[in-house]
């Protein structure tokens, strides 16, 4: 006959159950936590690409026109409206743009250079919602063009905890450096 109750219940008791589901629990934090970091990080990295996509587009759109870009020294900004941030706003010395467009009429160096900059400040804008540019060119050896965009992005941090995260604000930016 067996003993019964000289033999040690086997199995797990409450307690070991409750600290298993605790260790699992942080390890789930965690992961949740690195996966909100990548997913920051994925979208940092899309909105960079955007912007260096853009300003090369300028450069090539400079490039394209040197009668107008090599012989002029323009310094303006291009930002985002107060109330739209995809509508541009035009600094001063910024190559006026023709009302017509340059698709279908023959333009000056000074229009199409209007025209291109103004093309490009409302695709940055679409892209790149409340991004702002600084464009510095000179005429003298070398020439060229600096397209200075500043952006701002939002961006998952982990506290000191390693449990929480907290939105912030980080500004960006991009400099591109063009020889015509």
């Amino acid at each position: 006959m067996i003993n019964l109750a000289s033999q040690r219940m086997r199995g797990f008791t409450l307690l070991e159950v409750m600290v298993a589901l605790v260790i699992l629990s942080i390890g789930l934090i965690g992961l949740a936590a690195m996966q909100a970091s990548a997913l920051s990080s994925t979208h940092g990295s899309q909105l960079e690409s955007m912007v260096a996509i853009q300003a090369r587009s300028l450069a090539e759109a400079m490039s394209a026109n040197p009668d107008y870009w090599a012989n002029n020294s323009p310094t303006f900004t291009i930002t985002s409206s107060t109330s739209s941030p995809t509508t541009p706003v035009y600094g001063t010395n910024t190559p006026a743009a023709p009302t017509g467009g340059c698709i279908n009429t023959v333009c000056s160096p000074a229009n199409m250079a209007g025209y291109d900059v103004q093309q490009w400040a409302t695709q940055l804008l679409q892209q790149v919602p409340g991004a702002s540019a600084t464009i510095t060119c000179t005429a003298s050896a070398p020439v060229g063009c600096k397209i200075a965009i500043q952006w701002t992005e939002k961006s998952v941090a982990a506290l000191n905890s390693g449990t929480a995260n907290a939105a912030t604000t980080t500004t960006m930016n991009y400099t591109l450096v063009n020889q015509i």
